[in-house]
């Protein structure tokens, strides 16, 4: 007899629902279709139909009793402790060998972290971590996009977030686009890996492989992820569109989100793909975030671990980088050097230093449009955010339709910030945040600081 809480974990543990629950729970005890019907007060075409579901998930063929046979000598042989190898043999013996070929494989077998960092220090993001693993344990969104500016810890995120539910997925892929892999060799990939290297044969047209992946989305409960997705983004646009050879991506979004499967994907993007724009909805199972910076009492953990002093001065260094995990180490790394730790000393200059965190501003900066690096040149000589039709004195020439379509991209590439003037917030102004402010100054103006 199998206890009933190591059945409920195991059952758990392949998205059994709780309604597919009590079907499993009483047919396991050897209740009829008719008799479960019954005493669930459902009718027997609902209890077939969930049993159905049931054997989907733990990826048992065969026919009618014939299955119910095999799920029980699975369950039986996990809760004796038996190896998969011994699983896979009892069940070639006992039953059929098309079983065991279906059977979990190992952690090294079923994770591919690819290039993912490790992350051995990690800040705050408490309730980032609750939204997120709410949105895939419990709400089992299909498509999710986490956005923020480089250096925020979007990536950091992703690994956490990752490895505190790797044990709720059956499947683990990590990819980075860095390198900036074609939509067909991303599909192939995950098929080659959640198949086992048994799918030998693939079809050319993209849509038909993006079929059989979500096959096994849906056979598999698997969390795939895409770090540096804006990698694949098309440079100067303003409409989160893909470059020539990367427009499939496109097509990978929008069937994963539309279509049923029990899987997650995840993506890390400094732009908002069009996809996630046009699929998310509040009630709905696509979702994006946008990753700020962090909380005060948490990037003050960063300059404890530097040796920082002058601690009264911290929340003033950590409000101009906007609570930015990456800069802050890197001015942090600075301070210590060079003024012996004192961040008072550094501050009183009214000034920054960029270091490396420069690179990730150029790449981003370089991802713009001409308009789009217009409009930042003008809001970094504001000295306050700046109102619409203001914006449309400073630059007289594009039509409100473009300055407004210019100004939503920059949003969505979380370069510019908006606030609301008026006690009614009847009008929305727009302006730079001091460190972009500072950069696009020091670099992008003719009259450089």
């Amino acid at each position: 007899m199998i206890p009933e809480d190591f059945l409920k974990n195991i059952a758990a543990s392949h998205g059994v629902s709780e309604l597919e629950w009590d079907v499993l729970r009483l047919s396991i005890d050897g209740k009829s279709i008719k008799a479960i019907a019954q005493e669930l007060a459902i009718n027997e075409g609902t209890v077939r139909k969930r049993l159905s579901d049931i054997y989907k998930k733990f990826h048992i063929d065969g026919r009618g009793p014939v299955k119910l046979a095999k799920l029980q000598q699975l369950l039986v042989n996990q809760y004796q402790g038996l190896s998969n190898e011994q699983v896979s043999s009892n069940l070639i013996t006992n039953i059929d060998s098309s079983v065991g070929d279906k059977l979990p494989l190992n952690a090294s077998q079923t994770q591919d972290w690819g290039e993912a960092p490790e992350v051995s220090v990690f800040y705050g993001r408490k309730a980032e971590l609750e939204t997120t693993t709410q949105w895939i344990l419990e709400n089992h969104c299909r498509l999710i996009a986490l956005l923020g500016m480089g250096g925020i810890g979007k990536t950091n995120l992703a690994v956490k977030l990752a490895k505190e539910i790797q044990d709720k997925f059956e499947f683990i892929i990590w990819r980075s686009l860095d390198n900036q892999p074609s939509p067909q060799e991303f599909v192939t990939d995950a098929i080659a890996f959640l198949s086992n290297h048994q799918e030998t044969e693939l079809p050319a047209d993209i849509n038909e492989k993006i079929s059989l992946l979500i096959k096994y989305l849906r056979q598999h409960r698997c969390l795939l992820i895409l770090d540096a997705f804006e990698s694949v983004l098309r440079s100067g646009d303003r409409f989160g569109r893909y470059e020539k050879e990367h427009e499939d991506y496109g097509i990978v979004l929008k069937r994963l989100g539309e279509t049923e499967h029990q899987s997650c994907l995840l993506l890390c993007s400094q732009e908002k793909p069009r996809e996630i724009s046009l699929l998310e909805n509040p009630k709905g199972l696509v979702k994006s975030l946008k990753v700020e910076g962090l909380k005060v009492e948490d990037a003050a953990q960063i300059l404890q671990e530097q040796g920082l002093t002058a601690k009264e001065h911290w929340k003033s260094l950590i409000d101009y980088a906007k609570g930015n995990p990456f800069a802050l180490k890197i001015v942090g790394a600075t301070i210590k050097d060079l003024f012996n730790g004192n961040v008072a000393e550094f501050t009183k200059h009214n000034t920054w230093v960029f270091g490396d965190f420069r690179t990730i501003l150029d790449e981003q900066w370089n991802r713009l449009s001409k308009l789009e690096k217009q409009m930042m040149q003008c809001l970094a000589t504001e000295t306050k955010a700046v109102s619409l039709s203001k914006l449309k004195k400073e630059i007289p020439q594009i039509s409100t339709s473009e300055l407004i379509e210019t100004l939503a991209s920059l949003k969505r590439r979380a370069l510019i910030d908006t606030s609301h003037q008026n006690k009614d917030e009847s009008q929305t102004s727009y302006y730079l945040e001091y460190l972009i402010k500072k950069y696009v100054k020091k670099y992008h103006l003719s009259h450089d600081e």
